[in-house]
């Protein structure tokens, strides 16, 4: 399929500025690891909040997106 031919490219990629040399992993699983790491980091960020008493918020990008969509009364 066409439409899946970036999927199975490689992506090239410094895992930190101050390295001299590129990794490369396939695409689909570098962004297998990008979404994995953002769940890993609002699960945090959440139980961070809830431990100091404060609410969390919906950290999910659907949700803020429509909220900041959200037509203003």
């Amino acid at each position: 399929m066409d439409s899946l031919k970036h999927v199975k490219t490689l992506l090239l990629y410094a895992a930190r500025a101050t390295q001299m040399f590129l990794l490369s992993l396939p695409f689909a699983a570098k962004l297998g690891h990008v979404f994995e790491q953002e769940e890993r980091n609002g699960k945090q960020n959440t139980a961070t909040l809830t431990a100091i008493g404060q609410p969390a918020p919906a950290l999910h990008m659907v949700y803020m997106l429509q909220a900041e969509n959200k037509p203003k009364a």
